[in-house]
């Protein structure tokens, strides 16, 4: 299936799965439906299985958006305490599209979790409440983790196993243009791998790459973290010259920014030297270079932004980049920082997402289903490949996921031929339906529009988040340019709406506390002025209403 042909379906608002092979264009065809969806005024959420691919994005994770977190099992009263979050309510509700990428990482009992809230939330027997869901990633990349323990009573591991899948029914866009490798025979081994059809012929070629020369050029792909921290370190302070470090700059929810620095690769403090490798992480919006491009550090700039030579011989200046958390169109939090690493090593697990010319690569202590399809499927070419060793792991599929693809396959020619039958008018007609089925509208709006059907996060709630980080209420204020009444007000109506609200922090002392209370209690009144005169000025208004707050 091609782009287009999957955009199409997409834009019918069927749940969807859309996959393919690594390189097969995935990233692209969905940024243009999240596009197609913000012009025409849907509401939608982008979310991913984990962290590090959530920053690609732009979006956050599906644990966190979803409201289920870290949970292994939910229970009827959990359901209900989620109902108790108004936020949470509304955010399910509003969102008509919920793009939920690199799927392969999402353990099946999660999916099952994810469609009890929603037909809990949305008060629909349909399945994920009647959400439209883009699932998106391919299963022969990373499986989910699976925990220790009894955590898992089921056998069931992949997302494509659980109840909730199988009764969506997603409709199966699999794409099949390649607009990566530019090498057949690298195209043959990722294929047999897929297919389980490894030969000799295939060992016979990654062995010939073992032998490859030049391969000081190469960035190292090894499986563990500890091997990269140390060839990098190693070969940074190897380096004579000056360090320069380069600090990141941040706005938005001290919670959300603290996950993109978690999760982003992007370094909180990256320190240069003229002649450290790196690689670049972002694409370029002028294309002088993209997420995988590898070159050296030669000099710095007047403003001190380093000037990189790639691979190529084509030198660029690298100038800070951002990622950010997006709901509706709307920054929730934004991280600033130049789109480098080092790059003598990096693991397979974060070269997820990037093309590399050149690539070292060490499977000899491989642990998990996918981890050498991923580590090859970076490259171009087998011309830039240095295979170090790998183990009998290293090339192992999962069978349930070999033979789930076939019917992945098979249902992807159903739904491109189905498709086929439709004139370019009746979809156009069946596009529209959607669009004003789901709250949007036929036209595209313009950028003022665009502003307007942003979800505003009210004023209250950013004083709720800012008193889980434990913030004074002088600090909020001053944070906020509001009045510390302005702050107590916010509180006030969190209680009154019943919302979970951090107080211990701000509270006055457990002697002051109890006195204040006592005075409540005994005059029976939630009035301020009689608890400030029995108790003769002692303690001033904004500590009384807080502790009033509290009760």
């Amino acid at each position: 299936m091609t782009q287009k042909e999957a955009i199409s379906i997409l834009k019918l608002g069927h749940t969807t799965f859309l996959t393919g092979a690594a390189g097969a264009g995935k990233s692209y065809a969905l940024r243009e439906y999240i596009s197609y969806l913000r012009k025409h005024g849907v509401k939608y959420a982008v979310t991913a299985s984990t962290g590090i691919a959530s920053t690609h994005i732009n979006g956050t994770t599906i644990h966190s958006w979803s409201g289920i977190g870290i949970k292994q099992k939910l229970l009827t009263y959990e359901l209900d305490e989620l109902e108790e979050k108004q936020n949470l309510y509304k955010r399910w509700n509003e969102t008509q599209v919920l793009i939920i990428d690199e799927v392969s990482m999402l353990h099946a009992s999660f999916v099952d979790m994810l469609d009890k809230v929603g037909k809990h939330l949305r008060r629909s027997d349909k399945p994920f409440g009647g959400i439209q869901v883009v699932f998106t990633g391919d299963f022969f990349q990373l499986p989910p983790v699976v925990r220790g323990g009894n955590e898992y009573e089921s056998t069931d591991v992949f997302a494509f196993m659980s109840k909730a899948w199988k009764e969506a029914k997603p409709v199966v866009c699999y794409l099949t243009e390649q607009f990566r490798q530019d090498d057949d025979r690298l195209s043959s081994i990722l294929d047999a791998i897929r297919l389980g059809e490894v030969e000799e012929e295939h060992f016979e070629l990654l062995q010939k790459a073992s032998k490859s020369k030049h391969k000081d050029d190469h960035i190292k792909l090894y499986t563990h973290n500890e091997n990269v921290d140390e060839i990098n370190i190693k070969a940074f302070n190897a380096i004579q010259g000056d360090v320069r470090t380069y600090a990141m700059i941040t706005k938005g929810k001290a919670s959300l920014v603290e996950g993109l620095k978690k999760n982003c690769l992007a370094e909180e403090n990256l320190k240069l030297k003229i002649g450290a490798k790196v690689i670049c992480i972002k694409n370029a919006q002028d294309r002088s270079y993209v997420n995988g491009s590898m070159g050296v550090v030669v000099s710095f700039d007047k403003e001190s932004a380093p000037v990189v030579e790639l691979i190529n011989g084509k030198k660029v200046t690298i100038q800070a980049d951002s990622w950010k958390i997006e709901e509706d169109g709307k920054v929730r939090a934004e991280l600033q920082q130049l789109p480098l690493k080092l790059a003598w090593a990096i693991t397979v697990h974060k070269s997820q997402g990037m093309t590399l010319e050149k690539a070292e690569i060490d499977l000899s202590r491989s642990f998990a289903s996918g981890q050498g399809y991923v580590a090859l499927s970076r490259l171009k070419t087998l011309q830039g490949l240095y295979l170090k060793g790998f183990n009998n792991q290293a090339l192992m599929i999962a069978e349930e996921v070999r033979e789930a693809d076939a019917l992945f396959r098979a249902r992807s020619i159903q739904a491109e031929n189905a498709i086929a039958k439709y004139s370019a008018k009746q979809l156009e007609t069946l596009h529209e339906k959607f669009l004003i089925e789901h709250g949007g509208q036929v036209t595209e709006l313009n950028d003022e529009d665009l502003e307007e059907i942003e979800v505003k996060v009210p004023s209250h709630t950013k004083t709720q988040e800012m008193l889980k980080e434990k913030k004074s209420l002088q600090e909020i204020a001053k944070e906020r340019n509001v009045s510390i009444d302005t702050v107590i007000g916010h509180i006030e109506k969190l209680v009154g709406l019943r919302e979970k609200v951090e107080l211990k922090h701000v509270l006055p002392k457990k002697k002051d506390l109890d006195s204040i209370k006592k005075a409540f209690k005994d005059l029976k009144t939630t009035k301020l002025t009689p608890v400030f005169e029995i108790l003769q000025g002692k303690y001033s208004y904004h500590e009384i209403r807080l502790v009033r707050a509290s009760l």
